[in-house]
């Protein structure tokens, strides 16, 4: 069932040139023709913020759902503050930790990216070396259609926290694109 409330979706370059095949993000990614890819009918693209290189079980769920019911694709998103050009004096360091980091992500996206293939969600991981905020700008201006972010709230660990509780509390945040 289409959302009465959603916008008409945008296109990019690649959705124009792409189009008529109905080939997605997630087939380009995986390598595949848009026959192995399914049906292509994709409503929109949600993204999905990991916290740093990790997805949480919560986030990975609600995810999930929401993709399958939304009919979108998901375009799950690690973003680590390591500005590779920051260790211009280390290179060898700076391509190690940039390598180290995105291999431990993609690592990690495995385990969501075989959950949402098997629900027949189109799926594609994507490494930012960035800020989450400029990452996920960063993914906006690639892709277009991109409707809703989902991402754990960063934890607090406060005194005050810890006094009123063993551990701290994980909240997940759903944001609209508008």
């Amino acid at each position: 069932m289409r959302n009465p409330f959603k916008r008409a979706k945008k296109t990019t370059r690649l959705d124009h040139s792409k189009a008529e095949n109905g080939v997605t993000a997630a087939t380009i990614d995986a390598g595949m023709t848009p026959d192995e890819s399914g049906d292509g009918k994709v409503e929109g693209r949600l993204v999905v913020m990991g916290n740093e290189s990790m997805f949480s079980g919560e986030v990975v769920d609600y995810a999930i759902d929401m993709a399958k019911r939304m009919s979108y694709e998901i375009l799950a998103l690690n973003s680590a503050p390591l500005s590779c050009d920051s260790f211009s004096l280390f290179s060898t360091s700076r391509s190690k930790i940039c390598e180290e980091f995105k291999s431990i992500s993609e690592k990690n996206a495995a385990d969501f990216r075989i959950v949402a293939e098997e629900k027949g969600i189109p799926f594609v991981h994507v490494v930012k070396f960035d800020e989450p905020e400029h990452a996920l700008a960063s993914l906006q201006k690639e892709y277009d259609g991109i409707e809703f972010v989902i991402a754990d709230s960063q934890p607090q660990t406060t005194v005050e926290n810890v006094a009123e509780s063993n551990r701290p509390k994980s909240e997940l945040l759903v944001y609209a694109m508008i």
